[in-house]
């Protein structure tokens, strides 16, 4: 029997009424929590431009093939190949386009459930590899954190347009419009609109740089040869005199000299540099080659019965949209004393062009882009520059092929 019931009445009153104190906050607390964290994930959507894409689903092993279109939900995977390219339509209207030998994982698609909540919506995309072109739409009823994860670095963007390349030497962002933050262990940085910086292994972004980038390497010479241009040599008759390829100074810069100047005349000889490009150049709007020109000589009259044997021809090799091997050539010529025709290239513009004899010439291309206009690069391959002909003297310099 129990001696004190007063003190057992107060205990279970006491009890109680913590729990109703509890359940008084808690079950308030509780929804409006609800109410303000919940959310609905979205899928995207996935339409292919170019070939077959394969796509990882997050609960299945095998990866399925699409050919025209297919809905991705959070936790999938989107791989593309060197044949193939396609875009992601996300929920909030943000757009993206995967270019080749790209993977991009859709990690977090998410909206509020409810139209209280103050949350912001969420996407999180993680490129692994390749190149990707980034539309982030400019928010309507609620804002969206719109993360992008790359294994070197997170970037943070702002509504605008992005251009984002992940390979083994690290990852590049072009902030084309907009502002993205990149966000590291210990640092924050913003690159504004119209720069870009690239992010190394260990994790670290260079400071912001202009958007425009230039895509030769060691254009000015200043470096040896060799590890950035190939040179070779042609003759048709091996028993003559071959041209030769050789670095010189030239009025306090340094130029590559093309030159054969024999006795004989008459025979075709070819002195070349080529440097390989493996770029993709369908997301830039500007494509523009410039290089400074000497010709001191040459023997056969403009660019020969055929105009292809200039004393200075650049060309350009690419694959076009449709996937074919193009290429894109200019000469330069300072004498035609026996009146050969120049004729005209695919696109109406002369093979060559006529300049000073004996003193730097700048040349400067435009927007090729614009210029071969259906058959425009969409990734280059390689540029040449070379002297061809019977015997020439000539020499290139400050060679650029500038992208933004």
């Amino acid at each position: 029997m129990r001696r004190n019931p007063e003190r057992l009445a107060w205990t279970v009153l006491s009890l109680a009424f913590a729990v109703f104190c509890a359940l008084a906050v808690g079950i308030p607390w509780g929804v409006h929590s609800y109410l303000m964290n919940s959310t609905i994930p979205h899928d995207a959507q996935l339409q292919v431009i170019e070939g077959t894409v394969l796509v990882q689903e997050e609960r299945k092993s095998d990866l399925t093939a699409v050919t025209e279109s297919a809905a991705i939900a959070p936790g999938d995977e989107v791989l593309t190949d060197s044949t193939s390219w396609a875009t992601l339509d996300l929920f909030e209207r943000s757009h993206l386009t995967l270019y080749n030998n790209t993977n991009v994982y859709l990690a977090e698609s998410e909206s509020p459930r409810f139209s209280l909540s103050d949350q912001p919506n969420r996407i999180t995309l993680n490129v692994t590899g390749g190149l990707v072109r980034i539309g982030v739409a400019l928010p309507t009823e609620r804002s969206t954190d719109f993360i992008v994860d790359t294994p070197h670095i997170s970037f943070a963007l702002e509504e605008g347009s992005y251009r984002i390349e992940v390979n083994n030497q690290g990852t590049q962002i072009t902030v084309v419009r907009g502002q993205a933050l990149a966000r590291g262990k210990g640092f924050t940085l913003a690159i504004p609109q119209g720069a870009r910086t690239q992010v190394d292994l260990s994790g670290q972004p260079a400071d912001p740089l202009p958007a425009a980038r230039n895509l030769i390497a060691n254009g000015n010479f200043q470096e040896p040869l060799a590890g950035t241009w190939i040179t070779s040599t042609t003759i048709l008759d091996p028993a003559r005199t071959p041209p030769r390829v050789e670095v010189v100074e030239n009025g306090g810069r340094r130029s590559v000299r093309l030159v054969r100047r024999e006795e004989d005349d008459g025979v075709h000889s070819e002195a070349a540099i080529r440097q390989d490009l493996d770029q993709d150049v369908r997301d830039f709007r500007r494509l523009e080659l410039s290089l400074d020109v000497l010709l001191d000589f040459q023997s056969l009259s403009g660019g020969g019965l055929l105009s292809s044997e200039f004393p200075i021809i650049v060309r350009l090799d690419y694959k076009d949209l449709w996937g074919h091997d193009k290429f894109w050539t200019h000469g330069f010529y300072y004498q035609n004393r026996d009146g050969y025709p120049i004729a005209t290239d695919p696109w109406g513009q002369p093979v060559g062009e006529q300049i000073p004899r004996g003193v730097w010439y700048p040349y400067e291309s435009g927007n090729l882009l614009d210029l071969l206009g259906d058959n425009r690069p969409a990734h280059l391959t390689g540029i040449t520059i070379y002297a061809s002909g019977w015997n020439y003297d000539s020499q290139v310099s400050e060679v650029q092929l500038i992208v933004e």
